[in-house]
């Protein structure tokens, strides 16, 4: 009997690891391994998806490892997949992705990818996807509008019916602004009329200035969204490290006070809040503490003389300092700002003077003649922007100075270098945005067209880059110089691109 007992439990024992094995078999993994065969068609199909990209040595991409996979637990109750490439494996996907460095997590929606923005905790992605997946509007029902105005920081809320265009309008906008804002709105009209609303309504509720700001222009998806933005920020609020995104993302050019001390800011505050409130949606204001952030201030042309006031335009690339001999006082800053909006003030360059001897092979281009030589229409102008702490920029030295020496005879081809450190670029075109040093550019003749040297740095390789791409002919003699294979570098440290993926940024 005994025997028999332990047979048939041996036999239930075997059925059920065999069960349990066949089940862990058929299981499906919660995060999906992806490769160059299945990445596309994949991506393509998904309407909410979570990619990350990394690299096994990563330790980043270690440490975020158990929170990604915990993550997607949490997110198959959702049907929200999660997904990961190996850049080491899958180079090609990594490198049509445009990957800077791992980990990078990219959202896909309705097979576009959008950039992940929240952090790298389990709690913080499964909040994210979710709230990505629920409609950018929340319906919010009367007994609940109280506590949704105070549920974020900015509070985006709508009175109008559920079918009604102004509320289409504000879907469009809260899908563009969902991460930073929160956005709900309400069909009962007695919520709206103790509030002194008519519908079709809109304020934008806040914890800093007046706390709420009803909409009163039209309901346009354009003005809708520059009313939030302008909303979104404070009339007279501090910019540091940490909130300098905030500035930036709102989309106007920032007006930056810098001050030093307590007592300095409280004049200006006084002086200037009404100033902030006429260029409102125009022009931003903040403070900035000089003790702190002198270094930002030379950046923008200001001299360490404080108070000081400059406007920089983030997308335009662009700074505008004013003039440090007049007074800090409201009607000043008033007519400064004026100008500006207005298109009357020059942006102002850093620049270094104007070499009096230029008959070196490779021309030493400055910030003051960037536009006469880089544009001139008549050349091809094959331009290196370096930095001269830069070890790739000294390697690249002997063979760029070759260069210069072998194509000099050329009367359509001008070789030039550029100090990106001690120079601004005047000019906002996306292509000489300069991502690291040694960056190469080729700007053509007759059309100017801007194009990016992406070939490694040896002699031939740059001159077969300007005979492909250049609209004047030229001829060279032979260089003696050392073939020199290196990637171009892609950050502000000097490293190859594929060198600084495993770096956090």
């Amino acid at each position: 009997m005994a025997t028999t007992l332990r047979r048939i439990a041996w036999f239930m024992a075997t059925v059920l690891a065999t069960a349990a094995i066949c089940s862990a078999d058929t299981t499906e993994p919660a995060v999906h391994v992806l490769d160059n065969k299945t990445f596309k068609a994949w991506s393509a199909a998904q309407s909410l998806a979570l990619v990350e990209f990394y690299a096994p040595w990563c330790v980043y991409c270690k440490a975020m490892a158990p929170a990604f996979e915990m993550a997607a637990k949490t997110l198959q109750e959702d049907k929200i997949p999660l997904a990961k490439v190996d850049c080491t494996l899958e180079k090609s996907v990594c490198d049509d992705m445009g990957i800077p460095g791992y980990p990078t997590l990219k959202v896909i929606k309705d097979g576009s990818f959008y950039t992940y923005n929240g952090t790298r905790q389990e709690s913080s992605m499964v909040a994210y996807m979710r709230k990505h997946h629920r409609s950018a509007v929340t319906e919010v029902a009367s007994t609940e509008f109280a506590e949704f105005i105070k549920s974020d920081r900015v509070v985006v809320m709508g009175f109008f019916d559920s079918g009604s265009s102004a509320l289409r309008v504000l879907e469009e906008v809260a899908s563009d602004f969902r991460d930073e804002y929160a956005f709900g709105y309400i069909s009962n009209k007695l919520t709206a009329k103790k509030l002194g609303l008519t519908a079709p309504g809109l304020v934008v509720y806040k914890d800093f200035d007046e706390r709420w700001d009803p909409f009163q222009g039209m309901f346009f998806t354009n003005e809708v969204r520059k009313f939030i933005k302008a909303r979104s920020i404070p009339l007279l609020g501090e910019m540091s490290a940490q909130s300098f995104g905030t500035y930036a993302k709102a989309g106007f050019p920032i007006g930056t006070i810098f001050f030093k001390g307590e007592e300095s800011r409280k004049k200006l505050e006084t002086a200037l809040l009404p100033v902030a409130k006429e260029f409102r949606g125009v022009v931003s204001f903040a403070f900035v503490d000089a003790t702190f952030y002198e270094r930002h201030a030379r950046q923008l042309n200001l001299e360490d003389k404080w108070p000081a006031f400059a406007i920089q335009d983030v997308a335009a690339h662009t700074k505008y300092p004013m003039d440090q001999s007049k007074e800090i006082t409201a009607e000043e800053v008033s007519k400064f700002v004026q100008a500006f909006a207005s298109g009357n003030l020059e942006p102002s360059y850093k620049s270094d003077p104007i070499p009096k001897y230029n008959s070196d092979a490779v021309f030493e281009l400055v910030s003051k003649q960037f536009a006469q030589i880089a544009f001139d229409k008549t050349k091809d102008a094959l331009i290196e922007f370096y930095a001269p702490q830069c070890i790739y920029c000294k390697r690249l030295a002997p063979v760029y100075s070759e260069l210069g020496k072998s194509l000099k005879h050329n009367s359509g081809l001008v070789i030039a270098k550029m100090n990106a450190i001690t120079n601004d670029i005047p000019s906002n075109e996306p292509e000489l945005d300069i991502p690291g040093y040694p960056t190469i550019v080729l700007i053509r003749a007759n059309d100017n067209k801007i194009i990016k040297y992406e070939g490694d740095r040896s002699f031939e390789s740059l001159v077969e880059f300007i005979k492909a791409n250049g609209a004047r002919p030229i001829s060279h003699a032979p260089a003696n110089i050392e073939r020199i294979h290196a990637q171009v570098p892609n950050a502000s440290t000097g490293l190859t691109p594929k060198e600084t993926r495993h770096i956090e940024l």
